[in-house]
């Protein structure tokens, strides 16, 4: 019995071990993630598997040798340059191999390929190789079979071609109108245009370069010698292209000046960029990557892209091995792979290609081809944009709802479903996913429909409302209701006060009274701002109590801007609110402008004391907060075109308040216009450097209180 149950436990054992293991080949070696609205990375589910793994002995060829380029033709056969043996591999989509081409007969002799480095092959079956160090363009047939040899362009436009080139073509490709688009190591003038006989046409798309403002400045004032020793603003090559279905060719950028916004790009037949970038980020790879403290840093450096079904198009990242696809409006949909040697991670990949739905990953450091499938969770992706497609709306509803119970955090299901619910002509409901997809273009459509409907269905009872409000506006005005109220008010503030008299809270009805009336001022003084400045010091018409009390209402309409501001407007994340961040950053510019202003005119002959200044800078703030509070209100029955409106109000009450306080410090020091004007540059001078001072003395005491506290360690250990 013992030995039964010894053998049990051994083959429970090794079934344990084995489903470990199962587990462990399935589990991928990088991280799935996207990005949300915020640039946050979020982790989503695997898009693709990492399914099979190609050396060159398994094709039958023996081991590549620095593979440069891979390319998947019409017909699914796939072709990889094999640049450091010099040939072309071509198999079938099961990756049998079909034919390998290292030389050609040319006029009666066999020729052979220099360190080729790209491919394309046409419809019809002939390819178009970029012979690197050949310095040529050699056309093979469908059956691989000499045709044609393009040499180096010549232009009869003197100074077309810079005096230090060379024609050593990278990447090709050809288009439906045979005209041939080159990629030139070295050039940066853009891609080579020629026509199907090999002449050249024209240079196109030249990245803009945005140069450094840095280096733009110094290179303003340096020397002629110093000049030339700078880097010149010269645009990045190309690092590869593809073409669509309708011509246009998708290009990658892998680095230099050009902005990482700019490092896709769709060109249209005359060189135009005309990407869509219509996502939370435009197409760049990674949005968010370390500057320092990490292995890999820097932005992510592209090398290919394909394009794919439905227009979308993935984009290979050499720096940190990821695959980054997009839609065709630009919006990411997933991102895998990483670097390393383990399975389904490259070290130097090189080479992207679309077959089907099947990725391959080309590394010329490895040497190999990894194959990725897609899992159910890309699969739901994709159909549920090509039933979007196809206006089959329900459908593609159903599928971003089962994207969203395998990935709850995906954005762009949420924007899909809200897609697709808008053009059922559910408004209220597409905004409902809008906003969980944090779309705010799609949300004021849904929202701008909406409301049309709400107006439309309640037009009588709207208009009935407005009536009823103007015939009590004209009542009010029309029996002088205003006065009587007034003095009736009157009249019972003069009881009070005798009343208050007579006990012991007259005091405290005084204080409140007073206070009252100093806010009621501010009105006057945002209005009147000479003569309201002038009294606020002179005649004592405000109050301290009165300047708190509307310092505390500035707090509280910024406060209440950022939580309630419409959704349309409101980029501020409800989670990451910080009411202790949120009042310092009110109050402690507020105080540093009294404390800094009161230091520097009291050296510079200003007439105001500390209070003066406080009253003068509280009341100066006024229209913050009577136009702050109401537009937070109306902004969320705006929609995006009508922010204007929203906008332009917000700086009105910035405008406004820093008009007021200028002239507030004026009339409050007794200064002229110049004075005044120096004299505010010199506070915010002065409270930048009391900033600076704070924060390199806080710092400093942080060191110390560290070195402290390392010290008493060393000795509690020692003793």
């Amino acid at each position: 019995m013992k030995f039964k149950n010894g053998i049990t436990m051994v083959l429970f054992l090794f079934a344990l071990l084995f489903a470990i293991s199962a587990n462990q080949a399935d589990a991928t070696m990088y991280r799935s993630y996207t990005y949300d609205f915020w640039s946050e990375s979020v982790p989503a589910p695997d898009p693709y598997l990492p399914t099979q793994v190609l050396h060159g002995t398994d094709l039958g060829v023996g081991e590549l040798s620095n593979p440069q380029d891979l390319h998947v033709a019409p017909d699914n056969t796939v072709y990889i340059v094999d640049s450091g043996n010099n040939r072309i591999i071509r198999t079938d989509a099961q990756f049998n191999l079909m034919d390998v081409y290292e030389e050609f007969e040319r006029d009666g002799q066999m020729d052979g390929f220099n360190n080729p480095h790209g491919i394309f092959v046409t419809p019809q079956g002939h390819m178009f190789i970029a012979d690197r160090d050949n310095h040529r363009i050699i056309r093979l047939d469908e059956a691989g079979q000499f045709v044609m040899e393009i040499g180096e362009p010549q232009s009869d436009i003197e100074g077309a071609f810079p005096d230090h080139f060379r024609f050593r073509a990278r990447k090709i490709a050809v288009d439906q109108a045979n005209r041939i688009y080159v990629i030139v190591e070295g050039l940066f003038e853009g891609l080579l245009e020629l026509d199907i006989d090999g002449n050249f046409r024209t240079f196109m798309g030249a990245p803009r370069v945005t140069p450094n403002a840095i280096d733009y400045f110094w290179s303003q004032i340096a020397s002629d010698a110093q000049r030339q020793r700078m880097s010149l603003f010269l645009p990045t090559e190309y690092s590869n292209m593809d073409l669509d279905r309708r011509g246009f060719i998708y290009t990658t950028v892998s680095g230099g000046q050009i902005s990482v916004d700019q490092r896709i790009r769709r060109l249209n037949p005359s060189g135009g960029d005309v990407l869509r970038r219509e996502g939370n980020f435009a197409p760049m790879g990674d949005v968010r990557v370390p500057a320092w403290g990490t292995q890999i840093t820097g932005p992510s450096v592209l090398v290919d892209i394909v394009n794919r079904q439905e227009g979308m198009y993935s984009v290979l990242d050499r720096r940190r091995g990821r695959v980054f696809t997009y839609d065709t409006n630009g919006n990411l949909l997933y991102i895998f792979g990483g670097i390393g040697q383990g399975v389904g991670l490259s070290i130097s990949p090189t080479a992207l290609g679309a077959l089907d739905d099947q990725l391959l990953i080309l590394d010329n450091r490895t040497n190999r081809i990894t194959i990725f499938n897609p899992t159910e969770y890309a699969l739901l992706i994709h159909s549920a944009i090509a039933y979007y497609n196809l206006g089959r709306y329900d459908e593609s509803t159903a599928l971003w709802e089962e994207v969203l119970a395998r990935n709850a955090n995906y954005e762009l299901a949420y924007t899909g479903i809200g897609h697709s619910l808008f053009l059922q002509w559910r408004y209220e409901e597409a905004m409902q996913y809008f906003r969980l997809g944090n779309n705010r273009h799609g949300y004021s459509r849904a929202y701008d429909r909406y409301r049309r409907e709400l107006i439309g269905d309640n037009f009588g009872a709207i208009m009935t409302s407005l009536l009823l409000i103007v015939l009590g506006i004209y009542f009010y005005s029309k029996f002088n209701l205003g006065a009587k109220l007034h003095k009736r008010w009157s009249n019972t503030e003069v009881a009070a006060t005798i009343a208050s008299d007579r006990v012991q809270q007259n005091r405290i009805f005084a204080y409140l009274r007073d206070t009252g009336r100093s806010l009621w001022y501010s009105l006057h003084v945002i209005f009147h701002p000479y003569d309201g400045f002038w009294d606020l010091k002179f005649e004592k018409r405000g109050t301290v109590s009165g300047a708190t009390f509307l310092l505390f209402m500035v707090i509280i309409s910024f406060v209440f801007n950022r939580q309630y501001a419409g959704f349309i407007f409101n980029y501020n994340r409800a989670d990451h609110l910080n009411i202790v961040v949120e009042i310092t950053s009110i109050v402690l510019p507020f105080m540093l402008w009294c404390m800094v202003n009161w230091g520097l005119t009291t050296l510079m002959d200003g007439k105001g004391t500390i209070k003066d200044i406080y009253l003068a800078t509280a009341y100066a703030l006024t229209p913050l907060i009577i136009i702050n509070i109401p537009v937070t209100v109306l902004s969320n029955y705006m929609t995006a075109p009508e922010g204007t409106f929203y906008y332009f109000f917000l700086s009105v009450s910035v405008f406004w308040s820093g008009a007021l306080l200028f002239l507030g410090t004026m009339i409050t020091h007794d200064y002229d216009m110049t004075k005044t004007m120096l004299t505010s540059i010199a506070i915010i001078v002065g409270m930048g450097t009391v900033l600076f001072v704070g924060l390199l003395f806080f710092n400093v005491l942080d060191r110390m209180l560290r070195f402290v506290q390392e010290l008493y360690t060393e000795f509690a250990f020692r003793l």
